[in-house]
């Protein structure tokens, strides 16, 4: 008689959800060329600049987003497995509605625009409905478990925002705009970074026991990002200075806290070697904190060049570095359960941290961060071609870049070859 061995019968959803994130920002890393000149003048809103935006935040960064979500939940808070058959349904859908909704921008067809976007709202409604209920159910309800409902809960106001301008463009003002962006770039994705990098620092530099204060930090945080949606509807007298900077100086607080918490986590660390995808993660995580720095000062100061160059840092030089260094180590780990974990060849397998090729990935990081430098110089103190000659140099090398790390990920799926039987 043969005995089971009882592995993993498909590799994770998550490792799907992560390479279709990566692959669907290279159209828009690849328009930068265009687009890096134009955002120089000021020019945001035109058809091509929305359409990638678009597709970059939600097309790539929410889809890697789902993915890492989907297999936090999980290990991190001891939830029950999310079915696979929501990737099977979900991610498609996702992709479809993305893809209408760039086309509907490409096309100025705001109607297309709004279709796509009630279909995102509606699928994304359905996703989280099904991690919703294996959240609920989650064994280890820490603070960071409790407090990442509020970043989520955040994204339901970014997309219903979203489809009212796409709806009626017409009734669009400045304060619907300006808390739309706010909304999505700060209080979303700002604050989703913040609360997993307390889960997701400590696990990967191994430290626990450190004294932080998330609590503390999203307080501020968070009503400075509220005190500022408020300053942009509040238009009586001085009142909305006033609330725009004790809005930025709770946001400069809060920051100041995380940085204070991110350092203190690392420096006690009970291993003292780091993998050099973390190094890059904390490379990312201080561009991030650099770029809200930034767009909080030129929002205190009235000074829009900094702004965009701080929104554009923020954006490209952190958040998507941040994602793109979690990658490498987050594929071969489900790798790793897929293919080797309770099975005898385990003990013949690589390492974890060695199952990424270190040169390829490296390069594709030295490359990504090359181009965001080069881009950011662009946007900062370029003049006339230079800026079109730095703008494609960042565009050749931030794509690049992204395609190398695609294929040493693809390359980490192929390691042990194909998964034996169950059965001896």
């Amino acid at each position: 008689m043969r005995d089971a061995i009882p592995t993993k019968k498909r590799l994770s959803a998550t490792v799907y959800y992560l390479l279709t994130g990566l692959c669907l920002g290279w159209p828009s890393l690849a328009s930068l060329g265009v687009l890096l000149p134009d955002w120089r003048r000021g020019e945001v809103i035109f058809p091509l600049s929305l359409a990638a935006i678009h597709l970059f935040i939600l097309g790539s960064m929410l889809t890697v987003a789902f993915g890492v979500l989907f297999q936090v939940i999980p290990i991190a808070f001891q939830a029950p497995p999310i079915p696979r058959h929501v990737l099977c349904w979900h991610l498609p859908i996702h992709v479809a509605s993305v893809a209408s909704m760039t086309a509907g921008f490409i096309t100025s067809s705001f109607t297309i625009v709004a279709v796509g976007g009630a279909v995102l709202f509606a699928n994304t409604t359905l996703y989280f409905a099904f991690i919703g209920h294996h959240y609920v159910r989650a064994r280890n309800k820490t603070l960071v478990h409790r407090i990442l409902s509020l970043p989520v809960s955040v994204l339901w106001f970014v997309m219903l925002l979203g489809l009212f301008q796409a709806t009626f463009p017409n009734k669009v003002f400045p304060g619907v705009l300006l808390t739309h962006i706010i909304l999505g770039g700060l209080a979303f994705w700002g604050g989703l970074v913040m609360v997993l990098s307390y889960k997701l620092v400590p696990m990967f530099v191994i430290s626990h026991g450190c004294r932080v204060s998330l609590a503390g930090t999203a307080s501020f945080y968070y009503s400075g990002v509220l005190l500022w949606i408020v300053s942009t509807w509040y238009s009586v007298g001085n009142t909305a200075y006033v609330l725009r900077d004790v809005g930025t100086a709770a946001l400069l607080i809060g920051l100041i806290c995380y940085t204070r918490d991110m350092l203190r986590i690392v420096i006690v660390r009970k291993k003292r070697r780091i993998a050099f995808p973390i190094y890059e993660a904390l490379a990312a995580m201080a561009l991030c904190i650099v770029g809200e720095l930034g767009i909080a000062m030129s929002t205190l100061v009235s000074l829009h060049s900094l702004l965009f160059v701080s929104i554009y840092v923020f954006g490209f030089g952190g958040l998507v570095a941040l994602m793109y260094a979690y990658m490498q180590k987050i594929v071969p780990f489900l790798w790793f359960e897929y293919r080797f974990s309770k099975r005898p060849e385990r003990k013949t397998a690589p390492l974890i941290d060695d199952m990424v090729p270190r040169r390829t990935a490296l390069t594709s990081m030295l490359f990504y961060f090359g181009g965001t430098i080069v881009g950011a110089i662009a946007l900062t103190v370029g003049k006339g071609s230079m800026v079109s000659l730095a703008s494609w140099v960042s565009d050749l090398a931030m794509t690049g870049g992204s395609m190398l790390l695609f294929l040493s990920l693809r390359h980490v799926l192929t390691i042990g070859g194909k998964r034996p039987d169950d059965h001896l």
